[in-house]
């Protein structure tokens, strides 16, 4: 449940009976934290990894205090001819010490696995595992890992890449043969008590040389797209949606004279500061945006700033 303020007529934060210049109360608030998503890779490569969710409901705020706030880019796709491993991670987003570890890259095919992070990005056509979630390690876990690669069985060959995790599960693997579907990304989750927005999905899995590419989990993930195709534009592989910590799509490769294997980049993250309206009754906290929704408040932060309090 959201944070619910209780205060009485005769204290002194009770019906704005509070002096104006006078500093605020300590009092907590409820924090969300979601690190940058991992960016995809072409070719059959794996999806992104969603950025780290983390919350904190019972954080202590003082009174007189600037709190740095960090919000992490979404991890860079890459597009160098021939390049196929080489998809950046998410940046970590923090409020003072509470942080998210962004999302690990997907990896495209004869690399190594996807890489660890806040959720584990997908591998791409190989025996090698996904990322690893969670990583740093935190309590409650941050994130999920990413799906395993699958070798092409003899025969078939073009086999696609795995989704990366998100916080509501691991990334699935890419679809066997003779299906040559991506695999999905991880969903992404809503459990912070500040409201029902899906955040934190992983990025879906390129597809082979046939069926389609891997769904983004739900909360920002981005879909993959199918591998060789004149109809399967550089824009098919989908980034994470930005300020939700969404894994990217991973990419394929258009037919055409030059060798270009195109992913999605991870969408950036965010940090949410909720807390009784009461605790601030003049509105003089400042940073992010500042909306109200019935007795609380809430701080915004889609690009680093500071949460200041008076």
């Amino acid at each position: 449940m959201p944070i619910i303020g209780s205060f009485g007529a005769g204290s002194a934060s009770g019906f704005g009976q509070r002096q104006g210049g006078a500093p605020l109360d300590p009092f907590n608030a409820n924090i969300l934290v979601v690190g940058g998503g991992g960016g995809a890779s072409g070719g059959q490569g794996g999806g992104g990894g969603a950025g780290g969710y983390r919350f904190n409901t019972s954080y202590a705020i003082a009174g007189s205090t600037s709190y740095k706030v960090t919000v992490g880019a979404g991890g860079a796709n890459f597009t160098t001819p021939g390049v196929v491993d080489s998809a950046a991670p998410g940046t970590n987003s923090s409020f003072n010490t509470c942080g998210s570890a962004g999302g690990g890259a997907g990896k495209g095919p004869g690399g190594t696995g996807g890489e660890d992070g806040g959720s584990g990005g997908g591998s791409g056509e190989s025996p090698d595992s996904g990322g690893t979630g969670n990583t740093p390690p935190t309590s409650p876990s941050q994130g999920n890992p990413g799906g395993p690669g699958r070798w092409p069985s003899p025969g078939n060959t073009g086999v696609g890449g795995a989704g990366g995790g998100g916080i509501g599960g691991a990334g699935n693997p890419q679809k066997a043969p003779p299906t040559f579907d991506g695999g999905n990304g991880g969903p992404g989750g809503n459990s912070w008590p500040g409201d029902s927005t899906l955040r934190a999905g992983g990025g879906g899995g390129a597809a082979g040389y046939a069926g389609s590419g891997g769904t983004g989990g739900p909360g920002g993930g981005g879909n993959g797209t199918l591998y060789n195709s004149p109809t399967a534009p550089p824009s098919a592989a989908r980034s994470g949606t930005a300020n939700t910590g969404g894994g990217g799509g991973a990419g394929g490769r258009p037919a055409g004279p030059a060798d270009i294997l195109y992913g999605g980049a991870g969408g950036s993250g965010v940090v949410i500061v909720q807390f009784p309206t009461a605790s601030d009754p003049n509105a003089r906290i400042t940073g992010g945006t500042r909306t109200t929704c019935g007795c609380n408040t809430y701080h915004t932060f889609n690009a680093t700033g500071c949460f200041v309090v008076p």
